[in-house]
């Protein structure tokens, strides 16, 4: 419940209510808010700072992602229309198989 995500450097907790869960609830109850417009709007820009954080930490954990896949990967090839290429098909002959060991169809 109060684990921190990796990508978003947030709690769901702290997400969805926006704020990080008491560890007792309160004794008294809190009335002292006269001004509950300027509460509700400090929510709410509170609660889009966190959105817009979540979802920077989000892209960022992408392109984490994406760069380190990419790392391992060889260099892009451009073919052209009529270009002669090489296939693999080592593990793609299983499914041309008939009935019999020898016996192979196209």
């Amino acid at each position: 419940m109060n684990s921190v995500n990796a990508s978003t450097g947030l709690s769901m907790f702290q997400l969805k209510m926006g704020r990080s869960p008491r560890i007792l609830p309160p004794l008294t109850s809190d009335n002292s808010s006269a001004n509950n417009d300027k509460d509700a709007i400090t929510f709410t820009r509170k609660m889009h700072l966190i959105e817009t954080e979540a979802k920077d930490g989000l892209i960022a954990a992408k392109v984490q992602q994406a760069f380190q896949s990419n790392k391992h990967r060889g260099r892009c090839e451009k073919f052209e229309v009529g270009d002669w290429v090489m296939l693999l098909t080592l593990h793609r002959r299983e499914g041309y198989k008939k009935a019999g060991e020898k016996r192979v169809a196209k």
